[in-house]
């Protein structure tokens, strides 16, 4: 008997528009990326591409330029999804995110991470204020941490230390939605390390995470991080908060 996959409504409807005949060609690669991180894996190798895992199979793919997928990237995920035996007839839908979302008390948070530092943000003010970004460290958990300097063992990163990244995902437990910000790519982004690290050992909190973005750390301002998590949680939002 075929796997049934349980996925949310969100992640449905891409599925539904991956399979559908023809081929869409304003499919969100956001969208992609988020279906396929809820039945599996994505991620970054040195060389820049995406390595996709579902179960066992495996397939390399090339990160899009543009924020919507053209006819053959979809093509190529439809192909690696049914061989995965992901499709619409082998699905079925859980609770659904957006409700999950907002039943949820705890704050949006924001986590720009690297492999010294890392800072967490909550965003505040509501549908009639502006949204601001503030520090969050409940318990001084970040404020005392500190990172052994990287070292290169036979050409390969050191290990990242549990501690580190343990203490952050403690201070993620109150959150709703989470996004993640790092630099680099591959095993240089702490970001999608953390977002690794959060999938294996702190699922409860993984399902929070609704994306991962690599940005310059050391060039982005509060503002423009704010602007950055807002365009990822509401896109309208994010819009306004690029505003002047």
């Amino acid at each position: 008997m075929a796997t049934r996959h349980r996925i949310f409504r969100r992640d449905r409807r891409t599925l539904e528009a991956i399979f559908r005949h023809p081929v869409p060609g304003n499919l969100a690669w956001s969208d992609a990326l988020h279906l396929v991180e809820r039945l599996g894996s994505v991620r970054q190798e040195p060389n820049g591409r995406l390595l996709l895992a579902i179960g066992e199979l495996r397939h390399v793919f090339h990160e899009p330029h543009e924020k919507e997928l053209n006819p053959e990237a979809v093509q190529q995920l439809r192909k690696f999804l049914d061989s995965a035996g992901v499709t619409p007839a082998t699905v079925d839908v859980v609770e659904d995110e957006d409700r999950a979302a907002a039943t949820a008390t705890g704050p949006d948070m924001v986590v720009a991470v690297d492999h010294q530092e890392a800072r967490l943000y909550t965003i505040e003010g509501t549908a009639e204020s502006a949204k601001t970004l503030r520090p969050y460290d409940p318990h001084h958990f970040l404020h005392h941490l500190s990172h052994r300097q990287e070292r290169e063992l036979r050409g390969q990163r050191e290990p990242e230390e549990p501690s580190y990244y343990g203490q952050i995902a403690a201070a993620l437990v109150p959150a709703r939605r989470i996004v993640l910000v790092g630099h680099g790519t591959g095993h240089s982004n702490a970001a999608a390390h953390l977002g690794e690290l959060l999938r294996a050992k702190h699922p409860d909190i993984f399902r929070h995470v609704v994306a991962t973005r690599a940005v310059d750390l050391s060039s982005t301002t509060e503002r423009q991080l704010l602007a950055l998590a807002l365009e990822t949680l509401d896109p309208t939002k994010g819009a306004a908060a690029r505003t002047p």
